[in-house]
């Protein structure tokens, strides 16, 4: 039987490799499902996962059963104790979340000095943008032609809240100094080093 296979799960190797190789923990922000980090779960010593949809939450505990991650409820804008990681993390989560803005500031806080912070996140083009778009639809037809796409059970939230504009402002605004890349398939990827 395949592996089951969606955009998000398909980006999740992308995040996973901004993770540095000697991290010691991680923190992944909107867990869904649980791939992700059940995924990093099998390098990194310490994983925790938090989602604020209990009923998702647990569906992922139930997947990976033996993935070695610390299962979370709450919402990670007000959730008090969670601490420094080594690495923050987060997959198609950050539209799902009120203020674009407040959500990078407080995942900006929880990463440790010298960590690493990577989003996954999806954002609506602009005009300037309307060739990516369109690179993207094809580049998601094309490997629907190929794979069976595996539907997510975590709640969808269409269309995303920012434009990729806007969300460029949002993250120079944040995360000064970091990276913000138009991925296939209508993803972009943001990643940001904490001063040490």
């Amino acid at each position: 039987m395949a592996a089951p296979w969606n955009v998000n799960i398909h980006y999740d190797a992308t995040i996973d490799r901004c993770v540095p190789p000697d991290a010691a923990s991680v923190l992944d922000v909107g867990c869904g499902d649980g791939f992700l980090a059940a995924r990093l779960a099998r390098r990194v010593p310490r994983v925790v996962a938090v989602d604020v949809d209990a009923p998702v939450l647990q569906r992922a505990r139930e997947r990976f059963p033996d993935a070695p991650v610390e299962w979370l409820h709450g919402d990670v804008l007000t959730m008090d104790g969670l601490g420094r990681f080594d690495a923050v993390v987060s997959n198609a989560a950050l539209h799902h979340l009120p203020d674009t803005r407040a959500a990078l500031r407080r995942l900006r806080s929880l990463v440790a000095p010298g960590g690493t912070l990577a989003v996954g996140a999806l954002a609506r083009p602009g005009w300037r943008h309307l060739p990516w778009a369109v690179r993207s639809f094809v580049a998601t037809g094309a490997m629907l032609l190929v794979r069976t796409k595996w539907e997510h059970t975590a709640p969808i939230v269409w269309p995303p809240r920012d434009d990729v504009r806007t969300l460029r402002r949002h993250v120079a605004e944040e995360l000064p100094g970091a990276t913000v890349r138009l991925l296939m398939m209508g993803r972009v990827l943001i990643s940001w080093r904490a001063p040490s």
